[in-house]
């Protein structure tokens, strides 16, 4: 006979549906979320607050435009500036100022400056540093005006011609109804080979001392000049005229002692040719 052995048999509750504890994983993931949400409320804030400060309260309103100025020999000077073209920048947000920008309107309105470079001093200052164009001519038209290396017209006009400065002549335009960047191509071709040549005397030491009083671009294929110590037309053509002017101090070396008996001297040929009088 096979006895079977007696088992207790333990029956488990079954957990209603929905009654799961919720894992600690869960709850952190939910205090994660809490923190980034103050986090990222945080910065918004923080941005609201700040474009208020940077944009919308006038600590950062500009109170002054300085401008600090270099000449030739290093000097400085400062003034100040209100407006540029009629645009009112005191009382603008420093911020809202495209620098790039408002430096073309400075060199623009102001052609007597070079080299411009503008920056913010906070809270509310522009600084403007440039160095000023020296003047080495002027172009004789209703009246004088000044002109540096460049070609670029300076604010200064007069009604009589600066004594220390070699006046061009030949520059068909009333440069009181014209503006200069509005130059014909002709135009502008004579005003430089004109400074060409005043720069070239100016760094001849022998030529330099006499010092040239006029060059007329009239004829734009035969430029001529001056020299303030003799009343000999020049005639240089429109090319060459470095090497045509080494041929020329060569040339007065021999007879400055004569030069007022001659009427004109030519450059233009491989040999120069002098017309007396």
């Amino acid at each position: 006979m096979v006895k079977i052995k007696r088992q207790k048999v333990r029956f488990r509750r079954r957990k209603p549906e929905g009654a799961h504890r919720p894992s600690n994983l869960n709850v952190k993931s939910l205090v994660w979320f809490l923190i980034a949400l103050l986090f990222v409320g945080g910065i918004g804030a923080g941005l609201v607050s700040l474009k208020y400060l940077f944009l919308e309260s006038g600590y950062f309103l500009v109170k002054s435009v300085d401008v600090k100025l270099r000449d030739a020999a290093g000097s400085e000077r400062s003034l100040s500036l209100a407006e540029i073209e009629g645009d009112k920048i005191v009382g603008s947000n420093i911020f809202s100022i495209d620098l790039n920008e408002f430096r073309d309107k400075v060199e623009k309105a102001h052609t007597e400056f070079k080299d411009v470079v503008v920056k913010r001093v906070l809270p509310g200052r522009l600084m403007i540093e440039a160095e000023m164009r020296e003047p080495i001519a002027q172009i004789r038209s209703d009246r004088y005006y000044f002109v540096d290396a460049e070609g670029v017209l300076l604010p200064d006009v007069k009604n009589f011609p600066d004594p220390d400065l070699p006046v061009i002549f030949g520059i068909g335009i009333n440069l009181a109804k014209v503006k200069p960047y509005n130059f014909t191509s002709l135009e502008r071709e004579g005003v430089d080979k004109a400074l060409s040549i005043i720069t070239g005397i100016r760094n001849i030491e022998s030529l330099k001392e006499l010092k040239i009083k006029s060059v007329d671009v009239t004829d734009s294929g035969n430029l001529s000049f001056f020299l303030e110590r003799s009343n000999v037309e020049i005639k240089i053509g429109n090319s060459d005229f470095n090497k045509r002017l080494m041929v020329l101090e060569t040339l007065l070396e021999q007879v400055i002692s004569d030069i007022d008996n001659f009427k004109y001297i030519d450059l233009r040929f491989e040999d120069p040719i002098i017309g007396p009088k």
